[in-house]
C-alpha cells in the first residue's frame, strides 16, 4: 500500500481543525428561551433540554457524533490517496517519450479513440504512480523532437504539458528524442577524455525511459544508452491492415502540350486482398472513378486523362467505397493532392553568328508556347549586358552556336560545334559522322529518330566526369551531357550550319529538314530549360519547410490551403518565400493580388507511417527492445472511501432527522 498526498502541510493543518470543531459544538449548550409548562411530563424534551442550560457540558455518548468524526476521518484517508502501486523501477527517474506521428491516429485500440488517445491516458495513469519524490519529463517526437516538460516533480506541470501534446499528420524519427534524453542521463566532458585536468560537466543520472509508440521508426544501432534503462509499450495492434495512397502527380502530356494526366500508386498494407475505389477531384469538383483491386501487401497503379487542362488546377485524389469516403484504420493517407501549373514560358538566350534551322526550330507553334527565345551575335559575349544578364541569372538556358564563353554561365547551355571553355575536349579529327547508337531512355532523345542523319564533319567529343552519351558516332561521342554544379551541360559536336572561306553559309547536315530536329528543340525546352518541370507543382512532407522562388517584383503573396483563408507573408529579397505551416496535407495555392504565382501539395507519402501494424520490437543501440505489456499501474482506492463517507454522511442525515421527528 502506497500514499500519494495531495494538500500542502497547511491545507492539513486546516483539515484536522474541522473535528475539533465538531467536538466543541456538542460540548457547547443552546440558549434557551424560558417557557411555563403545567407538567414536565409532557414536555420531555424541553426538559432534556434543561441537561444543556449550562455553557459547557460532559460529552456523553452520541451515535451522530461518532459518525460526523468517522466521515471526516474517511475524507481525510481519500486525500491521501491510498492505492496499490505495480512494480517500480526504483530510479526515481522517468523520461515518457510520446510518439506523436501520423500513424498514431490509427484507431486499431478499444476503449480509447486512436493509439495517440490511449498513449496518452496510459502515461497519464504512470503520472499518478508518481510519489513526492519521483522525477519525470516529457519528450514528444515525430520527425523532430519537442520537450513539453523537463525534469519536474510537480505532477500537476506534467499533467498539464501532457494535454499540451496533439497527435501530427508528421513522418517518425525518434533520434532526436532519444539525444534529448541522452543529454540528461548520461553527463558529458569538458575536454579530452584521459586529460587529467578533464571534469564532468554534470553527475551521472540514471533514467528510466518509457516509449510509446508503435514502433514505425528506423532501428536505432548506433545509439549509446549509457545510463538510460529503455522501456518500449508498443501502442496498436500487430495485424492491423491499411489501405493507402504512396505516390500521386499530375504533369502535362509531353506529346500534347494543351492536356494533362495523373498518376498514383495504392498499396494494400493488409494480407488480405482488398478493393476501393479512386476517385480523382479537380479543384474540388468529381471528374471520374476508377475501381482497383489489391492483392495481399500488394499495390496498383492508376493512370487518369485530363483533357484541355490549360490553365492552373489543383487535383485531388480520394480513396472511397460505395460513393462514401473509405473508412479504414488510418484515413489520413486515403487522401493525396497535386498541382498542376500551367504551360511555362522560358527564357532562352541564342548566341549565334546566323544558324536559319535553330531560329525556325525555336519559332514553332508548339516552341513558342513554352519558349521565347533572344537570338543576339557572338560578339554580345563581350558586352557588359550580357555579363549582367548572366549575373542575375534570367535565362533558363543559353544556346552557344559556334562560341565559346569565357567562362560558364550560372544556368543549363547547350553548345552546338563549339566546346565549353573547361573540361570538355575532341578526341578526333573533323570527318564524316555515321550514327551508331541512340540513348532512347533519356528524356531528350525521346521520340527521335536520327539513323538516316547526315553528317559532312563532326568531331567526337570527351567531357568531365559524369558525362552521360547520348549519342555515339562511329569516331565517338557525337551528343553529350554532363552535370556541372548543380547545371547542366549539352554538347554537340558537329555544327548545323557553317560557313566557307569566303564567309557564306553552309549546311552541314540534313538535320534541319527531317521531323526530329523541332522535336529535340522541343525536348530541349522542356527537359534542359525547364518548361515540362516547371508543369507539375513540386510536393512536400507534412512539416517541411517550404521554399519559394517567386518573381522579384512581388511584394506580398498570401498562401492559402483549399478554400481556407490565407496567410500574407512578404517576399524577401529575390523573391524569396519561405512557408513553414504545413502540418496539414492539401493543396497549396500561392496568390499575389488575386492572381495565382505558384502552387505546392503537401502529403504523406510515407511507407513507415501508412504501414500501421504495430512492431513487437525495434534496435535500440545494441540491444533489441521488446514491447512490455506490464508497465508499472496504480491502483486506487480513494474513489471507493469517497462513496464510504457519502454512505455515512446520509446515514447521519436520517438518524438525525428521525430523532428530532
Amino acid at each position: 500500500m502506497s500514499w500519494i498526498s495531495t494538500l500542502s502541510p497547511g491545507q492539513w493543518a486546516l483539515l484536522g481543525a474541522v473535528p475539533l470543531g465538531i467536538i466543541l459544538l456538542y460540548f457547547l449548550k443552546l440558549r434557551r428561551e424560558p417557557v411555563e409548562i403545567p407538567s414536565t411530563y409532557l414536555w420531555a424534551r424541553t426538559v432534556e433540554d434543561l441537561h444543556v442550560n449550562s455553557l459547557l457540558q460532559r460529552l456523553r455518548r452520541n451515535l451522530l457524533l461518532l459518525l460526523q468524526l468517522l466521515a471526516i476521518a474517511l475524507a481525510a484517508l481519500a486525500l491521501l490517496r491510498p492505492g496499490i502501486r505495480g512494480e517500480q523501477s526504483g530510479l526515481g527517474r522517468t523520461v515518457f517519450l510520446l510518439d506523436t506521428s501520423a500513424s498514431m491516429m490509427t484507431t486499431d485500440v478499444e476503449d480509447d479513440d486512436d493509439r495517440f488517445a490511449q498513449a496518452k491516458r496510459m502515461i497519464g495513469e504512470r503520472i499518478d504512480t508518481m510519489l513526492d519524490t519521483d522525477e519525470a519529463m516529457l519528450i514528444t517526437f515525430s520527425d523532430r523532437a519537442e520537450v513539453l516538460q523537463a525534469f519536474t516533480s510537480d505532477r500537476t506541470r506534467l499533467r498539464e504539458a501532457l494535454d499540451r501534446a496533439t497527435v501530427t499528420n508528421r513522418t517518425t524519427d525518434i533520434r532526436g528524442a532519444l539525444q534529448a534524453a541522452d543529454g540528461l542521463a548520461n553527463p558529458r566532458r569538458s575536454s579530452t577524455s584521459g586529460d587529467a585536468t578533464d571534469i564532468q560537466v554534470a553527475d551521472a543520472m540514471p533514467a528510466e525511459m518509457l516509449i510509446y509508440s508503435d514502433g514505425n521508426f528506423q532501428d536505432v544501432n548506433t545509439f549509446n544508452m549509457g545510463n538510460l534503462k529503455a522501456r518500449y509499450v508498443p501502442i496498436g495492434s500487430e495485424t492491423t491492415g491499411n489501405l493507402a495512397i504512396t505516390a500521386f502527380s499530375a504533369d502535362r502530356n509531353v506529346e500534347s502540350p494543351g492536356d494533362a494526366q495523373a498518376y498514383a500508386t495504392i498499396t494494400n498494407y493488409s494480407s488480405t486482398p482488398d478493393t476501393c475505389e479512386a476517385a480523382l477531384y479537380v479543384n474540388g469538383e468529381y471528374r471520374e472513378s476508377q475501381s482497383v483491386k489489391l492483392d495481399e501487401e500488394g499495390e496498383a497503379g492508376v493512370t487518369f486523362s485530363l483533357p484541355n487542362e490549360e490553365s492552373a488546377a489543383t487535383v485531388e485524389l480520394r480513396l472511397e467505397s460505395d460513393g462514401n469516403p473509405l473508412q479504414d484504420e488510418l484515413t489520413v493517407d486515403n487522401f493525396a493532392y497535386a498541382g498542376l501549373r500551367p504551360l511555362r514560358t522560358v527564357s532562352v538566350l541564342v548566341l549565334t553568328s546566323g544558324n536559319s534551322p535553330l531560329e525556325i526550330g525555336l519559332t514553332t507553334e508548339s516552341a513558342q508556347k513554352v519558349c521565347v527565345a533572344d537570338f543576339q551575335p557572338t560578339g554580345y559575349l563581350d558586352t557588359e549586358e550580357y555579363k549582367a544578364r548572366v549575373e542575375a541569372g534570367i535565362d533558363d538556358l543559353i544556346i552557344y552556336d559556334r562560341c565559346q564563353p569565357k567562362e560558364m554561365p550560372p544556368t543549363n547551355t547547350f553548345f552546338i560545334g563549339s566546346l565549353p571553355p573547361e573540361q570538355w575536349s575532341y578526341t578526333s579529327e573533323p570527318g564524316r559522322v555515321i550514327l551508331v547508337d541512340i540513348d532512347r531512355t533519356h528524356p531528350l532523345m525521346q521520340y527521335l529518330e536520327l539513323y538516316s542523319l547526315l553528317v559532312f564533319s563532326g568531331r567526337a567529343l570527351e567531357g568531365p566526369p559524369g558525362t552521360r552519351e547520348l549519342v555515339g558516332a562511329d569516331s565517338g561521342t557525337m551528343l553529350a551531357l554532363a552535370p556541372r554544379d548543380g547545371f547542366q551541360d549539352l554538347v554537340l559536336g558537329f555544327e548545323i550550319v557553317s560557313t566557307d572561306d569566303d564567309g557564306g553559309t553552309l549546311t552541314n547536315t540534313n538535320w534541319y529538314a527531317e521531323r526530329s530536329w523541332p522535336v529535340f528543340l522541343l525536348n530541349i525546352m522542356r527537359y534542359l530549360a525547364g518548361a515540362a518541370d516547371a508543369t507539375s507543382a513540386p510536393s512536400y512532407l507534412p512539416g517541411e519547410t517550404v521554399r519559394l522562388r517567386l518573381e522579384s517584383q512581388i511584394a506580398k503573396v498570401e498562401i492559402s490551403r483549399g478554400l481556407a483563408s490565407g496567410e500574407e507573408m512578404s517576399v524577401a529579397p529575390g523573391g524569396i518565400v519561405e512557408f513553414v505551416d504545413t502540418d496539414s496535407p492539401g493543396a497549396y495555392r500561392v496568390m499575389a493580388d488575386d492572381k495565382l504565382v505558384e502552387l505546392f501539395s503537401v502529403n504523406l507519402f510515407g511507407q513507415r507511417e501508412s504501414n500501421v501494424p504495430t512492431q513487437p520490437a525495434f534496435e535500440l543501440g545494441y540491444d533489441t527492445l521488446t514491447g512490455e505489456s506490464g508497465v508499472e499501474r496504480r491502483v486506487e482506492y480513494w474513489r471507493w472511501i469517497l462513496v464510504a463517507m457519502l454512505a455515512l454522511l446520509a446515514i447521519e442525515w436520517w438518524l438525525y432527522n428521525k430523532r428530532i421527528a
